[in-house]
């Protein structure tokens, strides 16, 4: 009989119990509220069943829900009856007692199991492993809690708080002991979300004491179990056995694996009682590993946990990525992973770097959180949009704007300012802000809206016309640093400096005939631009034959008129250099050494970083700027 049948089997024995002893509890007069925890049973039970027809579980999920329905099953004294005719007057009462006695248990037992149900089904029972990703906040470390409450016997927490203390031993310890302690300290509560009262001196020794043992617990069973695997190796050569290598233990294998990561250092245990380091330099002496490093000991004591999980059953790891190098985090739970394959991954983290690099893990979104233990866990939609920038923008609350750029750049930090209310999300170019605002606002159950920001200089009227309802604007200025140079703005710079008002005159001057100077490489630049931008936004129409082809493509480059754009284009920069039109020049001169005229003219060598300053912290430039940017930005900023 296959373990999925052995299942089907028992959820059928365990339905027959379970309705049958609410017939008792019926016959009984038992409280609604015991009768109601018996109808989520028999619910549970009978989506178990029905479950099991459509879907091939994996052994960890049928050992947990086995585990969850054996334990409700438990809380039913009559369970064994084969009948109710076992019930007369005299009796009656007496069984009542004894079923709503239960009732507490029994409460928690099916909290426990609707917990577990609701949690894997949004996950969809994958079989390979998770990722949740979640904002601070989020509830991820009590969500790790409350796994571990509810997966007591095939689960184990690894939690974010940890006090590496490596200790050092004086003998090895009783395996038995230390076996039963590793499996308490699997079970317990480690998020340590408690507190203490400093009444009569009081002090958190105690908690401090449980976090800081918990290395101990981890490497006193590998060292005990490596005697004793040890210890019956040569027992067997003793009495004749015909082993040939000495057997890898578990202890064994956890100093492999970080040797494998670590490359300056080798982790040993020659005397099979303490764990040493040295170095990969020749002749150097040993030391105790306590003297580790933060990161060279959360290697050691995540493979310690891993290594000693229960078999079959769930890891959940809040905060993997934590105290580790870029350099190792990935490899160090490649390598977990593919050592306990029989064993599905639970990830909790905020790294979204960490999260892109499980490529075969089911990647699910805590979109919110409402205490004491309510989530809402949506699965991660297939979309346009890169997978890491995806998870970066699911986990913010705010609305996004797409703006072209690089992150750092002066650009972000200026949006970053203006735009407050926003998630700012530079991207390579204005043709990646459209196609990325537009997949983004595709996604379903999302609670915010995406917006573009492009520059219209080399997107015709009708153009940007049409992408306004996709929530895709246009920005007056070809440089987003062009902001500072406008001339109210730069009127309370130069207060600020000291500089007479003069200044800013001179600015606008010099400015405009810079412009006057490059006009030749502004409109090549513009026209080289234009044809570029042509290119990538259009496409050949599909011919079906070698005539039409042709056709298509004759109409395609037909629309290039490099000569018109250049000639359009001179007229309009003639116009504004006659008129002295200065806000217009802003608008489509692209340099970004303009700078350098204001550094000279105000006698400073940072204008960028002085005027991020001015925005950062008057609010009066924000009004200045913002009449650049499109009316519909500012109001969804509430502005």
């Amino acid at each position: 009989m296959t373990e999925t049948e052995t299942f089907l089997k028992f959820i059928e024995l365990s339905l027959t119990k379970l309705n049958l002893h609410r017939q008792i509890s019926v016959r009984c007069d038992v409280d609604l509220k015991m009768l109601d925890l018996h109808d989520k049973i028999i619910s549970s039970g009978t989506f178990l069943k029905n479950l099991m027809a459509t879907k091939d579980l994996s052994a960890n999920y049928i050992n947990q829900f086995q585990n969850d329905l054996n334990q409700a099953l438990q809380h039913l004294p009559y369970k064994q009856s084969q009948n109710i005719d076992f019930i007369n007057p005299e009796n009656q009462d007496q069984i009542k007692i004894s079923i709503e006695s239960q009732f507490e248990l029994l409460e928690k037992q099916v909290s426990l199991l609707q917990f577990n149900l609701d949690f894997f089904t949004k996950l969809n029972f994958f079989s390979n492993n998770i990722v949740a990703i979640g904002a601070n906040g989020s509830g991820k470390t009590t969500l790790s809690n409350d796994l571990k409450k509810y997966l007591p016997k095939t689960g184990v927490v690894i939690s974010a708080q940890k006090i590496l203390i490596i200790p050092t031993f004086s003998g090895v310890s009783d395996f038995n002991n230390t076996n039963e302690k590793l499996k308490q300290s699997q079970v317990a509560d480690k998020t340590f979300k408690t507190t203490y009262s400093t009444e009569n001196n009081g002090n958190s020794y105690s908690i401090l004491n449980q976090l800081g043992g918990e290395f101990q617990v981890l490497l006193d069973n590998l060292l005990a179990e490596r005697s004793v695997v040890r210890n019956q190796f040569c027992d067997a050569l003793q009495s004749g056995g015909k082993e040939i290598s000495v057997p890898i233990t578990k202890l064994d294998r956890a100093l492999e694996i970080w040797n494998s990561l670590i490359q300056h250092r080798i982790i040993e245990c020659n005397d099979g009682i303490n764990i040493t380091l040295k170095s990969t330099i020749p002749h150097s002496e040993n030391y105790p590993a306590f003297q580790m490093s933060d990161g060279e000991k959360v290697a050691l004591y995540l493979t310690a946990h891993i290594l000693q999980a229960p078999a079959a059953g769930f890891v959940i790891i809040d905060e993997p990525e934590m105290y580790l190098h870029k350099t190792i985090l990935n490899k160090l739970w490649d390598i977990l992973e593919a050592e306990r394959q029989d064993c599905i991954f639970i990830y909790l983290t905020h790294d979204l770097d960490f999260a892109s690099s499980r490529i075969t893990a089911k990647k699910v979104w805590i979109k919110a959180f409402t205490h004491p233990k309510s989530w809402e866990i949506e699965n991660i939609p297939d979309n346009e949009l890169p997978e890491t920038l995806l998870l970066e923008l699911l986990g913010s609350r705010k609305n996004i704007l797409f703006c072209e750029g690089r992150k750092g750049s002066i650009d972000e930090k200026i949006y970053n300012i203006l735009f407050p209310n926003f998630t700012i999300t530079p991207v390579d170019n204005c043709f990646a802000v459209i196609n990325y605002t537009k997949a983004f606002n595709k996604l379903s159950n999302i609670s915010t809206i995406a917006y573009g920001l492009i520059d219209a200089d080399h997107h015709g009227a009708d153009r940007i016309k049409a992408i306004e309802p996709e929530k895709i604007f246009s920005f007056s200025m070809t440089e987003p640093e062009n902001l500072f140079l406008d001339e109210d703005f730069l009127k309370i710079l130069a207060t600020q400096l000291l500089q007479e008002e003069s200044c800013v005159e001179k600015i606008k001057t010099e400015i405009l005939l810079q412009l006057e100077k490059e006009i030749e490489l502004q409109l090549s630049n513009f026209v080289s631009a234009k044809i570029n931008y042509y290119f990538k936004d259009s496409h050949v129409s599909k011919g079906n034959t070698l005539i039409s082809v042709n056709d298509n493509y004759k109409k395609f480059t037909d629309e290039i008129n490099i000569q018109e754009w250049y000639d359009k284009r001179k007229i309009e920069l003639e116009e504004i250099i006659k008129s002295q039109n200065y806000s217009k020049a802003l608008s489509i001169f692209n340099n970004k050494g303009l700078k350098s005229i204001a550094n000279k003219i105000l006698k400073i060598t940072d204008f960028s970083e002085k005027a991020i300053k001015l925005l950062q912290f008057n609010k009066l430039t924000h009004c200045v700027l913002l009449k650049h940017f499109p009316v519909e930005i500012g109001k969804k900023n509430s502005i």
